[in-house]
């Protein structure tokens, strides 16, 4: 048996999914789970300035949650390892290119986030943080948390398209063709695993070489496989902006990801030994 909740959530629904417990308990359980969820969109909301991250971009210098900690220091992490082709200090550049406008240079990059103790400091003009590409992944992990510290030991969570598995129930996905809406390209079976998804047709302005992604090079969708939806979500960006041989080299130091990727040609290409099917059968 299984119960399920979908509510509006960062910016689209989320749903929220568990299995075999009882209708008194799954209910409010879905409840809870769906408010932890709100609680920490309104740490990372980009949009909203009375968020915690938007409070940290206004004021320049923050003492902050212990949730927006962590995320940032994993995504200049990842900014590390992708000698800065990963970065979320570049927000300005962002609601550029979401906008349809050009795209103007700045001078920051990552390691203008300064971290002392719990105080983040901004330590250049230009900083704009988003984390987009990362928070809704923690967001889903998060609630994951939630679950298992009630008991609950199967079910999954899926924040716009991407998607947290816990248990051992296996599961089907799909991915979507990126040049088709009427057709699947590949699918996966999978279980207690986050899966997240990057592609230049999700969002884009007049042609897809206008995407929502900086620093796009020749891959039109990417899909990762991973322990977390954190780490899922913010590989699936990071790989999208690297080139083949960059690729290689972060995939090759990060042996629990695993990632398929489509390139312009319509290519398909799987690395760190994912298992994919290329048709239903």
């Amino acid at each position: 048996m299984e119960f399920t909740l979908k509510k509006p959530l960062l910016g689209a629904e989320i749903e929220l999914c568990v299995y075999d417990i009882d209708k008194s308990l799954a209910v409010p359980l879905l409840e809870e789970a769906f408010e932890e969820g709100v609680r920490l969109q309104k740490v990372f909301n980009f949009y909203d300035l009375e968020s915690e991250l938007s409070l940290l971009n206004h004021k320049r210098t923050l003492e902050t949650s212990p949730e927006l900690l962590q995320v940032l220091k994993q995504a200049i992490a990842m900014g590390k390892e992708t000698q800065g082709r990963y970065d979320v200090s570049l927000g300005k550049q962002f609601l550029e290119q979401k906008r349809g406008k050009k795209v103007s240079p700045v001078n920051c990059s990552y390691k203008n986030i300064l971290i002392k103790g719990n105080t983040v400091t901004l330590t250049h003009p230009d900083v704009l943080i988003d984390l987009g590409s990362i928070a809704k992944g923690f967001i889903g992990d998060q609630i994951v948390v939630f679950f298992q510290k009630q008991g609950v030991e199967n079910g999954f969570v899926d924040v716009r398209g991407d998607l947290r598995f816990f248990g051992t129930k296996s599961e089907r996905i799909a991915i979507e063709h990126p040049r088709d809406k009427t057709q699947y390209f590949a699918f996966l079976e999978l279980s207690n695993v986050g899966v997240a998804t990057s592609g230049d047709y999700r969002q884009f302005t007049g042609d897809y070489d206008h995407c929502h992604i900086l620093g796009k090079q020749e891959l039109i969708s990417v899909t990762v496989v991973a322990p977390t939806l954190t780490e899922a979500d913010v590989f699936a960006t990071a790989v999208f902006t690297l080139d083949e041989q960059e690729r290689k080299k972060l995939l090759a130091k990060n042996p629990q990801i695993q990632v398929f990727t489509i390139d312009r040609y319509l290519k398909a290409k799987t690395y760190n030994a994912l298992i994919i099917k290329m048709e239903d059968k």
